[in-house]
């Protein structure tokens, strides 16, 4: 198979979940096509073609909708290792669109090195700092269950965003397709949480933050200025990874 990329260098590949507005390169005749992003779609999401600036695939994890992995089904679980799989042979650096992909990491067996979630950069802030790590989630209960057999469990601080109006329509299948996601509002919500958590809330000990959902490095400035801490996301190290 001859691939055909729009630039030169190292090439991504993105595992994306099966909704509305995602796209599924991977099988096209050439995977790195840029596609038009679906109407409604911002472009501080990493399945807009503007958000990287590198050659770019999509694989859709399909297991046939649902909570599947929020919940860690199997099915959730072998749709995001069948996605890698399809991915590995044409890019360099693989990386999930959903922190909770973290659950998949065990069935992951790739010679393409991939990151499914930004959760795995937690061995990263533990290390660097004795003080807690903060983890802004999505979802707080969810990842707290996702964690709870963590060695470290004790240090997490973890704080959900998805009660937040705008955030909570990130549940909505209609998300994008009645562009519902207003960005100024979802960087306000996300700001004034922090603020309140560095306060008087979960975050006002913590050394460094973990970003787990991946529509929050878009505001990764306002988060730390927020805060006021070191902070990981998957799409900066992926970046930085990939020399972009």
């Amino acid at each position: 198979m001859t691939l055909t990329t729009r630039d030169a260098g190292l090439r991504l590949g993105i595992i994306n979940l099966n909704a509305v507005g995602m796209p599924d390169t991977v099988n096209l005749p050439d995977p790195f096509a840029r596609l038009p992003p679906h109407p409604g779609v911002p472009t501080g999401y990493f399945h807009h073609p503007d958000f990287w600036p590198v050659p770019v695939a999509h694989a859709v994890a399909d297991w046939g909708g649902g909570t599947g992995l929020l919940e860690g089904s199997p099915a959730a679980i072998e749709a995001v290792a069948a996605a890698v799989d399809q991915l590995a042979p044409l890019c360099d650096l693989i990386v999930g669109n959903c922190g909770y992909m973290y659950c998949a990491r065990s069935a992951v067996r790739s010679n393409t090195p991939t990151l499914l979630s930004g959760l795995q950069l937690l061995p990263c802030a533990l290390e660097a700092s004795s003080r807690p790590v903060g983890i802004l989630t999505f979802d707080k209960d969810y990842t707290g269950k996702m964690l709870a057999d963590h060695p470290d469990f004790s240090r997490l601080r973890i704080v959900g965003s998805g009660h937040l109006p705008t955030w909570s329509l990130f549940m909505n299948p209609d998300r994008y397709a009645k562009s519902l996601l207003d960005t100024e509002a979802l960087r306000r919500e996300i700001v004034e949480a922090c603020f309140q958590e560095r306060q008087t809330g979960a975050f006002t000990e913590i050394g460094s933050l973990v970003l787990e959902c991946t529509a929050m490095p878009q505001f990764r400035a306002d988060i730390v200025a927020a805060l006021r801490v070191p902070t990981w996301d998957i799409a900066a190290f992926a970046k930085a990874l990939l020399g972009a």
